[in-house]
């Protein structure tokens, strides 16, 4: 019997933009009027999240929508919509970036207030789309889709990180990850990677959490 497609692992990384989003703008408003060093450990901790999200989105673009739309035309208009999503939350994060440069080297309090709230705004479109992606499209991509075909959207985003801080994305998945999802999910990693981070990613990770979150 040919192997099903399992996209359960987009329910991984998903959980980490809610979780991380949700607790960035306290984090922001944490950190002492001109407290420089604190900022700049925030900003890189937003910087990487934001990319990441931003090639999340960009590999769907690539790699998912177009497949989807030759396969199921039917859902033209949910994949138009989809697609809108992902450019008005790309503004969002635009408008994040914005702000995170002004407050990064400064820890300026207004700066950062602005920062918070263009935080606040960034997160109820993007966990709705996040909702509705895990509802409409990844049943469509179990039945449409091969795993070879889903596979290369994870390599990809993996593809553009580079070791250290891939480490510590495996880690942030692995969080709130129930067991049993986890462990399915980390057997199809390369056993060079599993080793990496059950010996090295999973402690560095536990110290990324202390000091990003103290």
């Amino acid at each position: 019997m040919a192997e099903r497609t399992d996209s359960r692992d987009m329910v991984i990384i998903h959980s980490v933009f809610r979780r991380e989003l949700r607790l960035a703008p306290d984090m922001v408003r944490a950190v002492p009027d001109g407290d420089t060093t604190r900022s700049g450990v925030v900003s890189e901790h937003l910087t990487d999240l934001l990319d990441l999200l931003h090639h999340h989105h960009e590999g769907e673009d690539q790699l998912l929508w177009p497949k989807l739309r030759e396969r199921a035309a039917e859902f033209t208009d949910l994949f138009d919509s989809m697609d809108a999503d992902h450019g008005s939350i790309g503004s969002s994060i635009d408008a994040v970036q914005s702000a995170l440069r002004d407050w990064s080297g400064t820890a300026d309090r207004a700066h950062g207030d602005r920062l918070a709230e263009a935080l606040d705004a960034l997160l109820p479109p993007l966990v709705d789309h996040l909702d509705r992606e895990e509802e409409r499209i990844l049943p469509l991509v179990d039945q449409l889709l091969t795993p070879e075909e889903w596979g290369e959207l994870g390599a990809r985003g993996f593809g553009l990180l580079p070791p250290q801080k891939a480490m510590i994305v495996l880690g942030q998945m692995a969080e709130d990850t129930p067991e049993e999802n986890w462990d399915v999910f980390f057997s199809h990693l390369p056993e060079p990677v599993q080793q990496a981070y059950t010996t090295i990613g999973a402690p560095a990770y536990l110290d990324y959490v202390g000091t990003v979150r103290r």
